[in-house]
């Protein structure tokens, strides 16, 4: 009886949140009319489209993609009138923006969301070099559904989230359920442009981990073979081999050379990556160059070293 009592508080709680995010969204889409076009992302897209009915979907904050970019800040002031400020102090610094294409905004109650501000769709900062075509690509697939929200088609929708469950380690049940639902709802044909859209985005290794998880079976690859151990071993990732979790995106990217060039990336960062990195001013992140360098040579050497001995068959 208290099981089922907890549950369904448990539900109530859930569908409360989804309603206060889905009012919010809906209200910063009323003020951004005029100003700039908006694209749900992540939580608030599912809510929209594959949980519309249910509303059975956990969600703590609102992603939300801003374009054209050159809009963003006039977005961003916008929720600065209604309260809500930067993470950190630098976030809006116009290198950090545009290096990460990302602002989290904080909420000025507990009544609010926080909202995610996206200028890009995948915003990994040594990664997003590889996919560039695949962010400026999806903008011309999206679904218009009124003057200011349009939505990601089907294939991109499941692209993107796959990415952002395989740049988050491949853990968190609920993106496999929501990458699950969807996959049942694809036909043969639909599946097979996601396997060519992949490929030419580089996003093969992203979807075959993905699947790979997903579905189970034996890993048949040094890479499938990598991720196998450090699914099954987080807590190495969270303690003993830091590098492991620092450059993991790193693995997923599916083109040897688009790979050295991520790294390169990292081991010399623009000043904006570097403000990214560390969360200060850029004369700190001029300071910080030097061991930046050293540090991140020593990790990708532990890195190599880890992935060469936990990838053998």
């Amino acid at each position: 009886m208290e099981t089922t009592r907890n549950k369904i508080v448990t539900d109530f709680q859930r569908q409360a949140q989804a309603l206060m995010c889905l009012r919010a969204f809906d209200a910063l889409c009323a003020k951004s009319k005029g100003i700039c076009h908006l694209v749900p992302l992540k939580g608030i897209d599912l809510l929209r489209t594959l949980y519309a009915d249910t509303l059975d979907r956990d969600l703590h904050d609102i992603d939300l993609l801003v374009y054209p970019a050159e809009k963003a800040m006039d977005f961003i002031a916008l929720l600065q009138a209604e309260g809500y400020r930067p993470e950190f102090a630098h976030a809006l610094d116009a290198a950090a923006l545009q290096t990460k294409k990302k602002v989290s905004m904080l909420a000025p109650s507990e009544n609010l969301p926080h909202v995610d501000v996206h200028i890009a769709l995948v915003t990994k900062k040594f990664f997003s070099m590889t996919i560039n075509g695949f962010n400026e690509d999806a903008l011309t697939r999206l679904q218009p559904v009124d003057e200011v929200v349009s939505e990601l088609d089907k294939i991109d929708r499941w692209l993107f989230l796959a990415s952002h469950l395989a740049f988050h380690f491949l853990t968190g049940d609920k993106w496999y359920r929501d990458l699950a639902l969807l996959w049942d709802r694809m036909d043969e044909q639909e599946k097979a442009v996601l396997f060519e859209r992949a490929k030419q985005y580089h996003f093969d290794r992203i979807v075959e981990a993905v699947l790979f998880r997903m579905q189970g079976g034996e890993p048949n690859s040094r890479f499938l073979r990598y991720v196998a151990y450090v699914t099954a071993n987080p807590k190495r990732l969270e303690h003993g081999i830091r590098p492991s979790r620092y450059y993991w995106e790193f693995f997923l990217i599916g083109d040897d050379a688009e790979r050295r060039r991520a790294y390169r990336a990292l081991l010399f960062p623009s000043l904006g990556n570097m403000q990214n990195i560390y969360r200060c001013h850029a004369l700190v992140a001029v300071l910080l160059y030097l061991p930046h360098v050293l540090l991140n040579s020593i990790g990708w050497l532990v890195l190599t070293i880890h992935y060469a001995i936990y990838s053998r068959a």
